[in-house]
């Protein structure tokens, strides 16, 4: 887990018109909607979202809609993500004309769980290439504070998902990309030497997934990065799922509506 802001940083100084640690700070939360239905179904606990939360230093808007700081390995704020189509990029350009000027750089977000985490290398559990396969994973939250430098990188689109996704599944250290147009090659150049698994929403058409296979092949010739692209939902989901372009979460979460065990139920395709 990432150890709690300082605050005698000195980008606590900073005011509130660039990203900042003090912003952060200031919209700070811990409950949130795209807990719930784990929570109810029994699968997570109140304390594990706000756990959650505190590790990806999540925050909330005025209006309620959920704030994903995308800070680097340097633990330094670049941008938040706010809701599904907004960045506070934008509305602190509106507010300040001079920041204009401002070219926003991006990165994955989750990226910070690389730096400043406790690697005490007391798990040596690794996920397969589908870890919800793997069934020593199911229910081993005794492990969630645990960071190692061997974890596997897992990466899905939406980072509501790589949030639950962390607790679920704690041997894996997840993130996001967010969307397919802030994809760019350089952002998995932190992440060289270390073995990644990208999770791609499915489509009817496949066009997703050989999109990200492109992208590994290109990836890996800059790189050096053990890097795959996961094919579970390419291969279990239904085309009723495919259709609506579903991510691994939603998966996981309409495979409890339906009261199926998730591990037997891939095992036995």
């Amino acid at each position: 887990m990432c150890t709690p802001l300082d605050p005698n940083d000195p980008r606590y100084s900073m005011d509130f018109v660039m990203p900042s640690m003090k912003m952060i700070s200031a919209c700070r939360a811990d409950d949130f909607d795209f807990f719930q239905p784990f929570i109810a179904a029994g699968k997570l606990t109140v304390e594990q979202m706000r756990h959650a939360a505190q590790r990806y230093h999540l925050g909330k808007t005025k209006s309620g809609q959920p704030m994903y700081w995308m800070i680097d390995d340097m633990l330094q704020p670049l941008d938040a993500h706010i809701g599904q189509d907004a960045w506070i990029s934008q509305l602190l350009k509106k507010r300040e004309p001079l920041l204009q000027y401002w070219q926003v750089h991006h990165c994955l977000f989750g990226l910070h769980l690389l730096t400043n985490t406790n690697l005490t290398n007391n798990t040596n559990k690794k996920f397969s290439n589908s870890p919800i396969l793997d069934s020593e994973k199911k229910d081993s939250f005794d492990s969630f504070d645990s960071c190692s430098e061997e974890k596997p990188i897992c990466v899905v689109e939406c980072e509501s998902s790589a949030v639950v996704l962390s607790e679920l599944f704690p041997d894996s250290i997840w993130m996001a990309y967010c969307t397919v147009p802030h994809l760019d090659i350089q952002l998995f150049e932190p992440l060289q030497g270390r073995t990644v698994t990208i999770y791609p929403c499915t489509d009817p058409c496949m066009s997703n997934i050989l999109f990200f296979e492109e992208l590994c092949d290109s990836v890996r010739k800059h790189y050096d990065i053990t890097l795959s692209v996961d094919r579970t939902l390419e291969d279990h989901a239904t085309d009723a799922q495919k259709s609506r372009h579903i991510d691994l979460l939603d998966f996981l979460l309409e495979s409890l509506a339906d009261s199926a065990d998730i591990n037997d139920q891939l095992t036995s395709n």
